[in-house]
C-alpha cells in the first residue's frame, strides 16, 4: 500500500509593472530593513493583510502587538498576570 504524502505548495510568481514600480522599492526596504527575503516580506505582509481584513475594528499596531504577544508567549516569555494584586 503507497503512502500519500502532502505536497510542497508550489511557487508563486509575482510581477510588478512600472506603475508599481515604487511599491516595489519599499517591499525592498522593509525586506532589508526586517532582515527577511523579498518574499518574506511579500507573505507577512499579505498574512497581517488578512488578519486586519478579519479584524476591520481594531488597529494595525494592535494586531502586530498581539501577533508579537502570542509568540512570545509561545516562545515561554509570558508572565502571568495577578488580577487584584496592586503593586
Amino acid at each position: 500500500m503507497a503512502t500519500k504524502t502532502a505536497a510542497a505548495p508550489s511557487p508563486v510568481s509575482v510581477r510588478f509593472g512600472k506603475e508599481e514600480k515604487k511599491m516595489l522599492q519599499v517591499l525592498q526596504a522593509r525586506a532589508r530593513a526586517c532582515r527577511r527575503t523579498l518574499s518574506e516580506q511579500v507573505k507577512y505582509y499579505t498574512f497581517l493583510g488578512i488578519v486586519t481584513s478579519d479584524n476591520p475594528d481594531l488597529p494595525l499596531k494592535f494586531i502586530e502587538g498581539v501577533l508579537e504577544g502570542v509568540e512570545e508567549s509561545r516562545q515561554g516569555l509570558s508572565v502571568p498576570y495577578e488580577w487584584g494584586v496592586l503593586k
